[in-house]
């Protein structure tokens, strides 16, 4: 029994460290709770917090079942902080007060993103938390130097629906103008209009702190039209084509991240695979293959070191369904220059949070950033990638938690001054 609880302890104390609290009896070891009261959550209802805490009056817990439930209200991201207490009530009885702060997730979208080489400014309302209810609503115009497009999107939580599924659709309207590079310069590119469809079930039966297979499906439909207006007139462009698919895929994820304001703690492996069926004749089969990981340590308040890795490949070899990677995937970089039927992204930093309250937080990051792209998947690792380092300074209310801004100054092979604003 006692090896029990040091094993216990030995996985609880990443908890202890990521909340910085502890209102738990050192002397009990297991508890009844009598009584639950939610309060400060005054906009989320009780169902979806309770939902999340996963605790029900009448029930004997223990420290590791408290900091779960905890550690899920945190994840479900509208709150600005989250804590416990455990009180005495008359007859011996047990109260368990959960304080759930709810932030202001109603957010009128109105956001830029890069520098005068490659930006994108977005204008809509996005609502993470419809009706108290965990739902998120979003309507988007973005426009850039590689798109404009409206789109739509809903999503319903698993705190409202069978087990631990959830549910998502959205519709995309716009066109689209990309380009590869070779070298830094423009070596072909691809103007297009598009229309998209797509509906998703994500993580039925999934268990958060311990693996079950539980697939994600998407279906969707889109269609893609080419137009050479969009393209400069001096570079090399694709026939004109017009595609009609429909799309299935699954994905797959292992392990859980744990989420305090900005700040993660955990790793997370995910795996895809996806078909495209044509339509018409001008729309062959292809397949896509996906792989991404990340990893985030949480050493203490203060500093947090995150890695990311992502990855992919698509049989396909019309220029639209190609992969375009640019300043969103590697800091310092245009659209286009990481391009082609394969391509890899990774990411290493050191993050410093100097300030971190309810109503101002303030984070330093110092990373590495790299990634290469190719039409053969085996080049993308033995040419050489494109690479930036650099630091970016983050500016956040966590009450607000949409109200923020980013500046990343950034030094890569290709580009000598090179900064980004994320508003």
């Amino acid at each position: 029994m006692k090896n029990k609880w040091i094993i216990i302890l030995f996985f609880t104390f990443p908890l202890n460290l990521l909340f910085g609290q502890d209102n738990w009896p050192d002397s009990i070891q297991k508890i009844r709770i009598d009584s639950i009261k939610i309060s400060k959550n005054w906009r989320t209802k009780d169902k979806i917090i309770r939902s999340e805490l996963g605790i029900k009056p009448g029930m004997v817990v223990d420290k590791v079942n408290l900091y779960e439930g905890i550690t899920k209200i945190w994840n479900i991201g509208n709150f600005s902080n989250v804590e416990y207490r455990i009180d005495s009530l008359p007859n011996n009885k047990i109260l368990l007060n959960v304080e759930a702060k709810d932030a202001f997730t109603v957010i009128p979208n109105l956001s830029f993103s890069g520098n005068k080489e490659d930006y994108r400014l977005n204008v809509g309302v996005i609502d993470n938390n419809f009706l108290g209810r965990n739902m998120r609503i979003a309507l988007n115009a973005g426009f850039g130097t590689n798109a404009t497009d409206f789109s739509a999107s809903i999503s319903i939580p698993r705190q409202l629906l069978y087990k631990n599924m959830s549910l998502y659709g959205s519709v995309v309207y716009g066109h689209n103008q990309q380009y590869r590079y070779d070298e830094g310069e423009k070596i072909s590119g691809i103007g297009y209009k598009k229309k998209q469809f797509s509906f998703g079930v994500s993580n039925p039966w999934n268990e958060d702190f311990k693996y079950k297979f539980s697939p994600n499906l998407g279906i969707g439909y889109f269609q893609h039209q080419t137009d050479s207006t969009l393209i400069d007139n001096d570079i090399p462009t694709a026939a004109p084509y017009k595609i009609n698919y429909l799309t299935i895929g699954f994905s797959e994820s292992i392990g859980y991240i744990k989420r305090k304001r900005h700040q993660k703690d955990g790793y997370m492996v995910n795996g895809s695979i996806g078909w495209g069926i044509g339509l018409d004749k001008e729309s062959p089969f292809y397949m896509n293959l996906g792989l991404s990981a990340a990893y985030n340590k949480l050493f203490n308040k203060t500093i947090q070191f995150s890695t990311h890795f992502s990855t992919g490949y698509t049989t396909s070899d019309i220029p639209s369904l190609l992969f375009y990677k640019g300043n969103s995937s590697v800091k310092g970089i245009i659209n286009g220059e990481i391009s082609g039927k394969a391509y890899y992204t990774a990411y290493s930093g050191f993050h410093f949070t100097y300030i971190n309250y309810d109503w101002i937080a303030v984070e330093q990051s110092f990373f590495l950033n790299w990634g290469n792209g190719a039409d053969n998947y085996t080049d993308i690792y033995t040419t050489k990638p494109i690479a930036t380092v650099g630091s970016g300074i983050r500016l956040m209310v966590p009450i607000i938690p949409w109200l923020g801004i980013r500046f990343y100054f950034t030094k890569t092979m290709d580009h000598d001054n090179w900064f980004a604003i994320d508003l």
